[in-house]
């Protein structure tokens, strides 16, 4: 009879720890990325991009038709930005789809966390995330696939 009561007793604890972890995971997460308020927005068109072995995350090179600013470069204390400007070219680090092609037009608005992707080809518009990049295997990959 014991037995009966622990095992929903249990799966109880269970869903609470799991709850908790998420909400905590969250608030880490808004954190993080508050420092990607910063107003920066650009657009411009794949000239290259190279994927790493780590769940498609890559490097996406653009040359810019838009750009707020015209250097940034800004570092962090832990993790990284997901992009660096200078002058007419930009870099974007984040998961790359199977879809992107060259000349492909991209569009990061930091403010708003979005990268927006538009095909040249016959795939639809999407919008992804913009984090900033804390695993450790995608900081070693951007500092050794770099531009800049």
């Amino acid at each position: 009879m014991k037995n009966w009561i622990r095992f929903p007793i249990l799966i109880f604890l269970f869903i609470v720890m799991i709850i908790s972890v998420n909400i905590t995971g969250e608030e880490a997460a808004r954190k993080r990325d508050k420092v990607l308020n910063n107003n920066v927005s650009f657009k411009g068109y794949v000239v290259d991009y190279r994927v790493s072995n780590n769940h498609r995350f890559g490097i996406i090179q653009l040359k810019l038709t838009e750009s707020s600013v015209n250097i940034f470069n800004d570092s962090l204390q832990s993790g990284i930005y997901p992009y660096k400007i200078l002058g007419d070219v930009a870099e974007v680090y984040t998961t790359i789809s199977g879809d992107l092609d060259y000349y492909d037009t991209i569009s990061v608005k930091s403010k708003s966390e979005e990268i927006i992707y538009e095909q040249t080809k016959s795939h639809p518009k999407y919008i992804s995330e913009l984090n900033v990049i804390e695993d450790s295997g995608d900081i070693k990959y951007v500092k050794k696939k770099t531009l800049f």
